[in-house]
C-alpha cells in the first residue's frame, strides 16, 4: 500500500499536468481569438465564453488581461519559429537558407490572410502604446529580424552575396515585401500578391547575389532524386546463393 506522502505526490503531479493541459487549451483558444480580433480583442470574459469555462477559472491561469496578451505573443512566436525558422535552417548555409527563410515566411503570411498576423496587427495596435505587451512584441520581432540578418551575413561569408551588400537594407526590403503581401492579399484581396512578393525577392537577389550564390541556390532548388536501393534492400539480397 502506497504511503501517504507518495500518494500526495502523485495527486500533486496529476493536478499539475491537468493544470498545464488546461492552460494550453486556454492559450490555444486565445491565440485563435487574437488572430481574428487582435490582441486588444482579448478579454478574460471572451475567453471564458469560447472555452466554456468560468471567468475565475481562466483568471486562475492568467492573472490579468495583460499577462494573457503576453502569453499569446510568446505562443505565437514559438509556433512561428517552429514553422518558419526551424524548418528553413535545414537548408545549407548561404543563399539556399536565406531563400528558405523567406519562402517559409511568405508561406506563413499567405496562410494568415484570413486570420491575420499577430506581429503585424500587434504593431498597429501597440505602435504608440508603451508597456509590457509592446515590449514583448518588439522583442519577438527583433529576434526574428536578427535571425534573418544573421542568415544574410552567413550568405556573405559563404560568398553567395556580394561583400558590399548592406545586410540591414536587404532585411528591410525583405520585410517590406512581407508587409506588402499581407496588405494586398488581406486588405485589397489582390490575387497576384503572392507572385509579386516572390518576384520582389528575385529582384533583391539580382542586385546582390554572386554567381556562386546563384549556383548554390539553383542546386538546392532541384528536386531530390530517389536514392538507389542499397545492396541490403535490393531484391533477392537476403537469399542464399545456390
Amino acid at each position: 500500500m502506497a504511503s501517504k506522502p507518495a500518494a500526495t505526490a502523485r495527486r500533486g503531479t496529476r493536478s499539475l499536468q491537468k493544470g498545464q493541459q488546461t492552460r494550453a487549451t486556454i492559450l490555444d483558444a486565445a491565440l485563435g481569438l487574437a488572430s481574428h480580433m487582435g490582441l486588444e480583442g482579448l478579454s478574460i470574459g471572451a475567453l471564458a465564453d469560447v472555452t466554456k469555462m468560468s471567468k475565475s477559472g481562466v483568471f486562475a491561469h492568467f492573472g490579468s488581461r495583460e499577462e494573457l496578451q503576453i502569453a499569446v505573443v510568446r505562443e505565437y512566436h514559438a509556433k512561428f519559429e517552429e514553422e518558419v525558422f526551424y524548418a528553413a535552417i535545414r537548408q545549407p548555409r548561404g543563399l539556399p537558407r536565406l531563400r528558405a527563410l523567406f519562402e517559409r515566411w511568405v508561406h506563413r503570411t499567405s496562410l494568415e490572410v484570413d486570420s491575420g498576423c499577430i506581429y503585424i496587427s500587434g504593431a498597429v495596435e501597440f505602435d504608440d502604446r508603451p508597456g509590457p505587451v509592446r515590449e514583448a512584441l518588439v522583442g519577438m520581432v527583433r529576434d526574428w529580424h536578427a535571425a534573418i540578418r544573421k542568415a544574410i551575413l552567413l550568405a556573405q561569408d559563404c560568398g553567395h552575396l556580394v561583400p558590399g551588400a548592406d545586410p540591414d537594407q536587404i532585411l528591410f526590403e525583405m520585410h517590406g515585401l512581407i508587409l506588402s503581401l499581407h496588405h494586398d492579399a488581406r486588405f485589397l484581396r489582390s490575387p497576384g500578391a503572392l507572385a509579386r512578393a516572390r518576384t520582389g525577392l528575385e529582384r533583391i537577389l539580382d542586385s546582390f547575389a554572386t554567381p556562386a550564390g546563384r549556383t548554390a541556390d539553383a542546386q538546392a532548388r532541384q528536386p531530390k532524386s530517389p536514392s538507389a536501393p542499397s545492396a541490403a534492400a535490393a531484391p533477392g539480397a537476403g537469399r542464399k546463393r545456390a
